[in-house]
């Protein structure tokens, strides 16, 4: 009983510090891929063109709700030239605009699962 209460735990842990979050792409290899919540179209396409040349070899970019808005949280591989190339493409957007984007269309189980190496795993490009 007691190793089923410390899984639900832990789930229950991971889930919550992800309440917080607006959208989550990942990068590997200069490409990009949406792994959780909803990004406008061209937010998207500048975020997949600023990673392609020269490649990003892996990485990840976070929005986070904040008071103001939102706020992008980087890691891996990416510059601090595309970091702030990214930070201006995310202010054009509000939150609202992304709130309203549309949804992961035919989304994989990993992305349904929100865990960035699954939705690798099953990317259907």
């Amino acid at each position: 009983m007691l190793p089923i209460l410390a899984v639900a735990a832990v789930l229950a842990l991971w889930w919550l510090t992800r309440t917080g979050e607006l959208f989550c792409v990942s990068i590997r290899n200069g490409r990009a891929l949406l792994v959780r919540g909803r990004v406008p179209a061209g937010m998207l396409h500048e975020i997949k063109e600023s990673m392609r040349r020269p490649p990003v070899r892996r990485g990840t970019i976070r929005a986070l709700k904040t008071e103001t808005g939102g706020r992008l949280v980087f890691s891996g591989d990416i510059d601090e030239g595309r970091r702030q190339r990214m930070r201006n493409v995310f202010a054009l957007h509000p939150a609202s605009q992304l709130r309203q984007a549309p949804a992961i269309q035919k989304p994989t189980v990993g992305q349904l699962a929100g865990i960035a190496w699954l939705a690798w795993l099953f990317d259907r490009r």
